[in-house]
């Protein structure tokens, strides 16, 4: 017991004496995974998920670095959103559904350390995204084909679209608008947690990768739309009845991003103040202090 703690006793006193704060700013690109989970989707029998990565072209990022902890800053532009097959009546891929939207992405992250090394620092990551929509849409690229529309879906009451009894003949279209950017919510909160590993290459230039899995906090869609969607009143669907644009469901972006950069770093020792003993007074030859 005796050598575990003069043993802890000596790494404390090595880290205190040889840690470093490190200043840092950088840029960074990357790619991330979006996954949108959407109930009323998943009980839509035309649209199948598909995998697919969107980039990060570019960002910024500013970071603090003291023994034990630091913090990062790092703007970016940010893409979400995730990419379903259309199937036709009898399940042959027949186009895509693309849900896209573009965000100024401003996350503030936490890094609790798990060494302390002074050229290499390995860290666990706790964010909070703060995201502004720029734009946003849903749109549909399809083949003249026949679609199952579910009970509750509206079929667009234009020229192309024919209900037959076992499905809907329509035409062939190209990025047509389906949900546009009114529809959405001007603000997004992600939370994110993950991990980053900065390598200092020497005393002015350091390399970061860091990954993380990002977690929305509210729907995408506004109020007004989810209205839209919950109480049908648009155009008759298959049964004859009103309809909405699509089947209501709660839904959630999740994206799993992977980001490398470049940073120029200022690196500065903590200041310790030492400790001085108060100067003893001097004596005049008549035994009297100064």
């Amino acid at each position: 017991m005796r050598r575990f703690a003069i043993c802890a006793f000596l790494i404390v006193l090595f880290q205190n004496l040889y840690s470093q704060n490190i200043e840092s700013f950088g840029i960074f690109g990357g790619f991330n995974v979006p996954v949108t989970i959407d109930k009323g989707l998943d009980k839509d029998t035309r649209f199948q998920s598909k995998f697919h990565i969107r980039g990060t072209p570019i960002g910024f990022h500013y970071g603090y670095d003291r023994p034990g902890f630091g913090y990062v800053i790092s703007p970016s532009f940010l893409q979400v959103g995730q990419k379903y097959t259309i199937k036709n009546s009898t399940g042959g891929d027949v186009g895509t559904r693309d849900i896209n939207m573009n965000y100024l992405s401003l996350p503030v992250a936490l890094k609790f350390h798990i060494n302390d090394l002074s050229f290499f620092r390995l860290s666990m990551v706790a964010a909070v995204d703060f995201c502004f929509l720029l734009d946003g849409k849903e749109t549909f690229t399809h083949e003249s084909s026949k679609l199952r529309f579910p009970s509750g879906v509206s079929v667009p009451n234009e020229t192309g679209y024919t209900v037959a009894y076992d499905g809907v003949f329509v035409p062939s279209v190209n990025n047509q608008v389906h949900v546009s950017k009114d529809k959405y919510n001007a603000f997004q909160l992600f939370g994110g947690i993950g991990m980053r590993a900065d390598l200092d290459l020497n005393e002015n230039w350091s390399v970061m990768l860091d990954g993380r899995a990002n977690f929305a906090l509210f729907d995408s869609r506004n109020k007004a739309y989810l209205n839209q969607l919950s109480t049908p009143s648009g155009a008759n669907d298959i049964n004859g009845k009103p309809g909405a644009p699509d089947l209501f469901g709660q839904r959630r972006d999740v994206f799993l991003s992977v980001t490398m950069g470049i940073s120029r770093i200022i690196t500065t020792k903590p200041k310790f103040k030492e400790r001085r003993s108060s100067p003893v007074p001097k004596m005049n030859t008549k035994g009297k202090k100064k």
